[in-house]
């Protein structure tokens, strides 16, 4: 492994203003990296479907109504960042849309892969009692590319911090409110069909004051696809929630923890699947680290852990291996008392941590530093 001479980071993108109006800003901001984005993934989709460029964006416009009835600032962020960045409205709802496109398309099931670790952790295991939220974003080696913060100032609304892939308008992050949230798979054994695509559930709950609250608006809207919600708030409250499209089985945060990989633990939904080698590694792993720690937690001591490459090739830190075509993309771990995301491009055994802030410089704060001091070695 080389040794890194100089840090790679995620762009930071600042938007402020009506849903339009960020949505512009940050189409006009990243329109070549979202252009690429789309010609990535309409080249996965159609390498793995064999699907025309036309039924992938026929299945994409699909989604237009279910976001446009259950989440209609989403749809006019959507808009205005189609007017920024110069892309078809269809380009951007297959960023949105990404994963159901591919499901849809396909003409024969493939076992998913596993994808991402998340936790929560505050009170007595943490210095100051503060809460740390994050995850390990498991996804194809190519989403790596296409990863950034961005952070919002809406009218009407929280301001929110939120590591997202260019174009697509939500994955995970924090708001001023103290909510941060995060989103890995899950599956649903009855299968995926219309709703609101899962991505952007995770941007209705960064709209609301508290986990509990975000929890109740992420659920409220019909789903098109599974989804695995982990939500933790300033308060010291931790829920996830297991979302197939019709049934939600909702585990609550103990002893100041909640982990959880890409199996199901709720107990009425458990019995549907059988949990992989790879997910129960990671979350064992996880859990272990957190428990085992002999000092309440720091950010340093998460950075270190989600470097782990303990039970490789099940490791927290993610590398491709044969049946499993998955890397770690990013990792982000959330600060909710200082409103911060700290963020490692890629593989974190390789790249330093930037931390991104919620607060503006017109408080005197810097939007990106890096005070991680890991350097990748030979």
């Amino acid at each position: 492994m080389p040794a890194m001479s100089q840090p790679a980071i995620l762009p930071f993108v600042h938007a402020h203003g009506s849903p339009g109006e960020i949505g512009h800003t940050v189409g006009s901001m990243l329109a070549p990296l979202i252009g690429d984005h789309v010609q990535a993934w309409m080249r996965h989709v159609v390498a793995e479907t064999g699907a025309t460029r036309r039924a992938v964006l026929e299945a994409a416009a699909g989604f237009r109504a279910p976001i446009e009835a259950h989440a209609p600032f989403l749809w006019e962020e959507i808009e205005g960042m189609a007017r920024g960045s110069g892309l078809a409205l269809e380009e951007l709802l297959l960023l949105q849309a990404r994963a159901e496109v591919l499901r849809a398309l396909r003409t024969a099931r493939v076992a998913p892969s596993p994808e991402c670790t998340t936790f929560a952790v505050g009170g007595r295991r943490t210095t100051g009692g503060g809460v740390l939220f994050g995850q390990n974003v498991d996804l194809a080696p190519f989403v790596e590319a296409f990863g950034v913060v961005v952070r919002q100032y809406p009218k009407g609304a929280p301001a929110c911090l939120m590591y997202t892939s260019a174009g697509l308008v939500g994955h995970n992050g924090l708001n001023e409110a103290g909510v941060g949230i995060c989103a890995n798979f899950v599956d649903d054994p009855s299968g995926w069909g219309d709703g609101v695509p899962r991505y952007l559930l995770s941007r209705l709950a960064l709209r609301e004051a508290s986990a509990e609250e975000a929890l109740a608006a992420a659920i409220r809207p019909p789903r098109a696809a599974s989804r695995n919600l982990l939500i933790a708030d300033r308060n010291g409250t931790f829920v996830d929630a297991e979302c197939l499209r019709t049934v939600v089985g909702v585990i609550r945060g103990a002893d100041d923890l909640l982990v959880h990989a890409n199996h199901l633990e709720a107990r009425e939904l458990c019995a549907l699947e059988t949990p992989t080698e790879n997910s129960l590694c990671r979350r064992r792993r996880l859990e272990a680290l957190i428990e085992g720690a002999p000092a309440p937690l720091t950010v340093a001591d998460i950075r270190a852990f989600y470097r782990d490459h303990a039970d490789a090739p099940h490791s927290l830190c993610a590398h491709p291996f044969e049946g499993r075509n998955i890397k770690t993309v990013a990792s982000v771990i959330g600060d909710l008392a200082a409103g911060e995301l700290h963020v490692a491009k890629g593989s974190p055994c390789r790249a330093p941590y930037a931390t991104y802030t919620l607060a503006t410089c017109q408080t005197g704060a810097l939007s990106v530093t890096i005070a991680d001091p890991f350097t990748a070695v030979a």
